[in-house]
């Protein structure tokens, strides 16, 4: 059962200030978990560095944790926007847009990696909210799709399973090269060698 952990904004700013005073909290809350990690982190901190004071902070964010997921959604669409076109894109071979999905992929992550790492850290009490679960799904539903589409002869049990197997490699294998410290060439031919296993493994023309 998903836990009940508040994590709805209380209400969407509209007006130009609004959306000022939110994107400020973003940026402060960003900076500090970047910097300072969870330890550092809290209501007071976030709108001290925001230069709003905490009645503002209320008043868009029940507590620190729906921050956090504003961010982590925030990164979410922005991946989803880099990546859904790549695997929809007409006419080229489901190779070839794999290929360029997960070289993407882990460009985002290399670029991220401060950011993401933050995240990871502070969203760990989120992971079994119903919010933070459609997100990981909305990614998996493109991934199936995709994979639906290249493998067109995979039962739903197997279609599941791969979905889940390469969401799972990708992201671990991103995760970890990027936090390593790989870029440039080294982190492409790393993503080239994931994707040629899975193309061999499963068969991705």
């Amino acid at each position: 059962m998903a836990r009940r952990i508040d994590i709805a904004p209380k209400k969407l700013p509209r007006q130009r200030r609004a959306i000022a005073t939110v994107e400020a909290l973003v940026e402060a809350a960003t900076y500090i978990l970047t910097r300072e990690g969870l330890g550092g982190f809290t209501a007071n901190k976030v709108a001290d560095k925001a230069g709003v004071n905490i009645a503002s902070f209320y008043q868009y964010f029940p507590n620190k944790e729906a921050l956090v997921f504003h961010i982590v959604r925030q990164t979410w669409d922005r991946q989803l926007a880099r990546l859904s076109p790549i695997l929809t894109r007409p006419g080229d071979e489901h190779g070839v847009k794999l290929r360029d999905f997960v070289r993407e992929f882990f460009l985002i992550e290399a670029a991220e990696v401060d950011l993401r790492r933050a995240l990871r850290a502070a969203s760990v009490d989120l992971r079994e909210t119903e919010e933070f679960r459609a997100l990981l799904s909305a990614g998996e539903e493109m991934t199936q799709r995709f994979v639906a589409e290249a493998l067109k002869s995979s039962t739903s049990n197997d279609l599941d399973f791969i979905v889940r197997f390469i969401v799972l490699l990708t992201t671990s294998f991103a995760e970890r090269t990027t936090d390593e410290g790989t870029a440039g060439a080294e982190l492409i031919r790393q993503a080239d060698l994931l994707t040629d296993m899975l193309i061999a493994q499963f068969g991705i023309a």
